[in-house]
């Protein structure tokens, strides 16, 4: 892959490596602030953030994997790589296992379990920020097709 191409991966990484760590970080205060003083609105995120600390510290996590493989990246060298492989590892299990607990809750309720459902207060963080990092999965992808060769 081109220097060009590292560069992209590099840029889209260090984006995804802001919003997972900025997330994280929000989610963790809430999180810190609903276990220390019960149930608070801080800084009027509790309607659009889970309050949840131990969410919050693996997204912080996963924003420093992407972060850590962006210089490496910028300035040409393929050892980032493995920094945002990483990455997107986590992205898609912590994805992956929040899309199965919203597919069981929606299965409650389709089979009567549950009073309602509401997919806007199941879609999590780790659910959007997963599609969120879905075009590097592509990128690291195409990249190891062409590196193959």
């Amino acid at each position: 892959m081109k220097e060009t191409g590292l560069k992209v991966i590099g840029v889209y990484a260090f984006l995804l490596g802001l919003l997972y760590a900025g997330v994280g970080m929000m989610s963790l205060v809430l999180g810190l602030g609903h276990l220390l003083f019960g149930n608070i609105d801080v800084l009027g995120l509790k309607s659009s953030l889970p309050a949840d600390a131990l969410g919050g510290s693996a997204l912080v996590v996963i924003g420093a994997v992407y972060l850590a493989g962006v210089k490496p990246m910028w300035s040409g060298e393929k050892e980032g790589l493995s920094f945002i492989f990483v990455g997107f590892i986590l992205s898609a299990i912590f994805g992956m296992i929040f899309l199965l607990i919203m597919g069981a809750h929606w299965l409650d309720f389709w089979l009567g379990e549950t009073g309602e459902f509401s997919f806007t207060a199941e879609l999590r963080p780790e659910v959007w920020l997963f599609l969120i990092s879905l075009p590097v999965g592509y990128l690291l992808w195409k990249w190891r097709k062409t590196e193959k060769h």
